[in-house]
């Protein structure tokens, strides 16, 4: 069949080369349609539940709005898990579904549930954008030299924001810094005592006093006209003017009892940026699934129109990070990756086979491959990434046809003054066709353990493995389509042929080598032995981890401060910040988050900032200084800063990191249990541990320790007594202490609310909020301490849950040691030294060490499945399950080089390299096929066995040079290459580069002599020296 498909083309090459210039322009087009990004998106689905309670301590928010959500989403179908997070005024729940779920199908089960669950009055859920962890994707500041923060607060809430949010792609907007506008009342108790009021009395006449009604319509004449009634408030004016009560026969107005004024309700958080202590940021989040290159593209324009019309009002939008830099330096590291690749495989070519010719001949295949790639890429929508295309070698993948043009060329070489007739072409290439088909279909099938990979492992190499399946499957067709056509062309006139004398040299003294093995095969019986021992030793002193940091180009860090600090005290630590940050010349920019953001949806207190920091091209730092140098220099420095906590990270694995383990870290340690003192007692003895466990970056309880606390209890003997209503309570304390809205302001497409508070003389300590008055049923005045209990004490800043448990987690960074044995050794110190209640407490670890141990589980089933399926897919092409045998039998060894490598490197044993190996596995799977495949058509010709083995070697020998060192030139690059984004390719790379030095020398050396010692025992013993294929 294959040798059909091979003649007809052939017999019509003028129509396969038509096809392939049209396949090649098809692909053109497809790489413009293809979406392009930095890094694939690596985050699981997720839908947040958010829902904000203005004033609620994280106690109340835990009790009244977190477990009640908890508890009806816990049936979710899909749902993986849930984690939430209860801290001042907002509940947090991230809920986490299983791989393949639909986004909107979560969202929709999510609305569902939520939608039957009974809150407290003003608690509204609301889920977060679907954004995933590398959704930010643009970030901006306002900057003007005439404009105040609240003006600029205002054109950012009610100008930019809106004009990008109508950018195609673009599914949110945040806000972080600035003001946000209020109407406010500030109330004078002395004037509330003189009129006999109390602020519900207030409350209660303003909102009494703002609403529009609507009156149909009503006909005079032939025209109709709509009633509206307007008497909602818009101005100061307005609310000044409104009437709380009559003393004396005169109105008291609400302008009487207080102070009206535009104001900005209470800050959460301050953005701080390079110099400037307190601006104001936008944080432009992309749909997911977009193409962020087309995003970017209408961000732009809109920022382009929006300078335009800023400019005259002295304002400039000022962006400081843009994704898409990263995506043109991804994809010009691809792009250079991928052309000095197939340089050096051109190169390597020539250098073998001695003719321009043969050698552009061969190199067809890699733009074949490619477009062959980008046109499946295109109609699958997979999108092209550093690690889709940038993991392709393309010297595996123009194996099968370098096979076939190596074949020709021996045949051209044998023959130097004939002329080659179509029938030589299709003979040559029928004897290696069924050979490289099969060896093309076992280096796919070594690339299914990849699919069994899930989540982020998933994410990051399954497309890899669908792009290499893909240019295989390219390169093939062009093999045995494209090639024989274009070598009949290109070689079958009479030429002098290339004599190679460094090959020629090569193998005289290979064919004397391998003879002198397979008269003493005891040699390659103690090699073999040797290599596998050394396999074994190796692999288990080599390092562990999940995934190798992923260079990004920039830090974020995740800083804790004390406890219980003030906003603006906790601006003058980031402002310190920045200033160190600053005096390092690797730096670019800092920017300092400090609180929550704009809309209150983000889970920290004034003691939380998050760090972008933006680093300059590794070509303008310091002569010498890498990028862990750096890291670990800054370690050091903020060691020695007194109240900083710092974690390092970078922008999208920390957002992947929280995803995975919610802690903004590699690796996390979850303390479960209902006690949260005993529970930090338990984390703050761990972290000490921790610190003296080698490869201790930094380790912290990820949990804020207890804030100061003011307390009102109400005593609800005292308030029956007078006639107080517990709901006046509380509306005195969200409203008159908290500052809550009581109203909305329409002012044309704008609004604000209305906040009415007490002055904070009269909140300032418990004295003063306890001489706050209440109504009584009988129209005393009560202060609040008759009827409330207040104190000062501390409480729980946040209470994080784990699948409906309370946990404290310990937060772990580790530098410079792999993660297996760190953790190795953690887990034993644990064990021994500190002591709780397992019945009452238990410990889990968590983080890139679950998804590490996912894949090596899945790694492993998968492998066996695999060599399974190729070992039928052997049987067939041989037909003798020795042979079949033999082939796999040499692939653990083939594994010693790479192991080298690894261990030269630097490197260790991750997902990464273990796609190397896979890789590896399948090129020296390849060439055992090849090898042994000839042995058996050269005895077919009547040569004797010792004859056939060493005739079949020899006849390979260039060839398989040839595959071994264009599949490793290939790799060359990315293994040498450093930088951004190419930690993973590198690894991939390493492990292939020096793994296929050992297997070419198995395949040469140790495959034949094996085969042959084999081969010899069962025809002395006469057994099965006939084949089923024989037969």
């Amino acid at each position: 069949m294959i040798n059909l498909v091979i003649t007809q083309f052939f017999r019509r090459r003028h129509l396969a080369w038509a096809m392939s210039v049209a396949l090649v322009l098809f692909g053109a087009w497809s790489w413009t349609q293809m979406t392009v990004e930095a890094y694939p998106d690596l985050g699981d689905v997720n839908v947040q539940v958010t829902t904000q309670v203005n004033g609620l301590a994280a106690e109340e928010i835990e009790q009244q709005i977190t477990t009640p959500l908890e508890r009806a989403l816990s049936n979710t179908p899909g749902l993986a898990s849930i984690r939430s997070s209860s801290t001042f005024g907002l509940s947090l729940i991230t809920l986490t579904f299983k791989d393949g779920t639909d986004d909107y199908f979560a969202r929709q089960r999510v609305t569902e549930r939520i939608g039957q669950v009974s809150l407290p009055s003003g608690a509204q859920p609301g889920l977060g954008p679907v954004a995933g962890p590398a959704g930010e994707i643009y970030r901006y500041t306002l900057e003007s030299d005439s404009k105040n923060l609240m003006e600029l607060s205002e054109l950012q809430r009610w100008k930019v924001i809106p004009a990008l949010k109508q950018v195609a792609g673009v599914v949110d907007i945040n806000n972080f810094g600035g003001f946000t506008r209020e109407f406010q009342l500030e109330l004078d108790p002395a004037r509330l005592q003189k009129y006999g009021l109390v602020l519900n009395d207030v409350v209660t006449a303003i909102n009494n006093n703002s609403a529009n009604a609507g009156g149909g319509r009503i006909a005079r004449g032939d025209q109709s006209y709509v009633v509206r009634g307007i008497g909602q408030i818009r101005t100061l004016d307005d609310l000044g003017s409104v009437v709380v009560a009559q003393s004396s026969g005169s109105p008291v107005l609400v302008r009487d009892l207080g102070r009206l004024q535009f104001g900005h309700q209470e800050r959460g958080g301050i953005l701080g940026k390079d110099t400037n202590p307190d601006t104001i940021e936008g944080i432009v989040l992309m749909l997911k699934y977009e193409n962020p290159s087309r995003v970017l593209e209408g961000v732009h324009r809109k920022i382009d129109e929006l300078q335009a019309e800023l400019a005259p009002m002295g304002v400039k939008i000022v962006p400081y990070i843009d994704r898409d830099d990263l995506v043109k330096l991804t994809v010009d590291k691809v792009t250079h990756t991928v052309l000095e690749g197939m340089a050096l495989v051109c190169f390597v070519l020539i250098l073998f086979l001695g003719s321009p010719r043969s050698a552009v001949v061969a190199a067809v295949a890699i733009p074949m491959s490619l477009v062959t790639v980008f046109i499946v890429m295109h109609f699958t929508r997979m999108p092209a990434n550093l690690f889709s295309l940038g993991a392709i070698d393309f010297g595996i993948i123009v194996d099968g046809a370098i096979v076939v043009m190596e074949a020709i060329l021996r045949r051209r070489e044998e023959e130097p003054h004939a002329t080659l007739t179509e029938g030589n072409i299709l003979e040559t290439v029928s004897h290696v066709s069924g050979p490289i088909f099969f060896a093309t279909l076992i280096i796919i099938t070594a690339y299914f353990p990849l699919f069994a990979f899930e989540r982020a492992e998933g994410k990051l190499f399954k497309p890899m493995a669908f792009t290499v399946g893909y240019a295989l499957v390219g390169a093939l067709l062009c093999a045995l389509t494209l090639i024989p056509s274009l070598a009949y062309v290109a070689l079958r006139k009479p030429s002098k042929p290339f004599v190679n004398k460094p090959l020629v040299w090569l193998t005289g003294a290979y064919r004397r080598v391998l003879a002198r093995l397979l008269e003493v095969p005891a040699i390659a019986y103690g090699l073999s032995v040797a290599a596998l021992a050394a396999v074994v030793v190796l692999g288990a002193t080599a390092g562990r981890e999940f995934l190798p940091d992923i260079d990004e180009g920039a830090l974020w860090l995740q800083v804790q401060l004390p406890s219980g600090l003030s906003l603006d005290k906790a601006s003058e630590m980031a402002t310190e910040l920045r200033h160190v940050l600053l005096e390092y010349p690797e730096v670019s920019y800092v920017a300092t988050q400090l609180g929550r953001n704009d809309d209150g949806t983000d889970p920290w207190t004034p003691s939380h900032m998050e760090v972008p920091v933006g680093l300059k091209p590794y070509g303008e730092w310091p002569a010498g200084v890498k990028k862990a140098d750096f890291v670990r220099t800054l370690t050091e420095r903020f060691a020695r800063m007194p109240g900083f906590d710092v974690g390092i990270s970078q922008p999208i694995i920390d957002g992947v990191n929280d995803a995975v383990g919610g802690a903004h870290s590699p690796l996390v340690l979850r303390i479960y249990g209902d006690d949260l003192k005993e529970s930090r007692r338990i984390g703050n003895q761990i972290v000490d541990l921790l610190q003296t466990v080698r490869g201790t970056a930094s380790a912290s309880l990820f949990q804020e320790p207890p804030i100061p606390q003011v307390v009102i209890q109400l005593n609800r003997e005292a308030a029956a007594r007078f006639g107080v209503n517990a709901n006046d309570v509380a509306s005195l304390i969200q409203t008159g202490i908290g500052g809550a809205p009581v109203i909305t302001v329409y002012s044309g497409n704008r609004t604000y609310n209305v906040s009415v508070k007490m002055p904070r003389s009269a909140k300032g300590n418990t004295e003063a909020i306890g001489s706050l008055l209440l109504n009584s049923s009988s129209g005393a005045k009560v202060p609040l301490a008759q009827v409330a209990d207040i104190r000062l004490q501390t409480g729980e800043s946040t209470i994080s849950h784990e699948m409906n448990e309370r946990q404290i987690t310990v937060r772990v960074d580790n530098r410079d040691r792999d993660l297996a044995s760190y953790l190795d050794e953690a887990r034993d110190r644990i064990a021994k030294e500190v002591k709780f209640d397992p019945t009452k407490f238990r410990l889990q670890w968590a983080g890139q060490f679950e998804n590490q141990q996912r894949a090596q589980a899945r790694l492993g089933v998968s492998l066996a499945i695999v060599v399974s399926i190729m070992a039928v897919l052997l049987f067939f092409q041989f037909g003798k399950i020795r042979q079949v045998a033999l082939i796999l039998g040499v692939v653990p060894m083939a594994t010693l080089g790479g192991l080298i490598a690894v261990h030269v490197a630097g490197e260790t044993l991750n997902v990464a390299t273990a796609v190397g190996f896979i890789a590896l596995f399948g090129v020296s799977i390849q060439n055992g096929i090849i090898m042994v495949a000839n042995f058996r058509r050269v005895r077919g010709e009547g040569l004797a066995l010792q004859a056939s083995v060493l005739e079949g070697a020899t006849e390979r020998l260039r060839p398989v040079l040839m595959t071994a060192t264009v599949a490793s030139v290939g790799m060359l690059p990315a293994a040498l290459a450093t930088g951004v984004g190419t930690d993973v390719q590198r690894g991939l790379a390493t492990v292939v580069v020096g793994g296929l030095v050992v297997s070419t020398l198995l395949t040469l050396f140790i495959l034949p002599t094996l085969y042959f010692a084999m081969e010899r025992v069962f025809e002395r013993k006469g057994w099965g020296t006939r084949s089923r294929r024989d037969r």
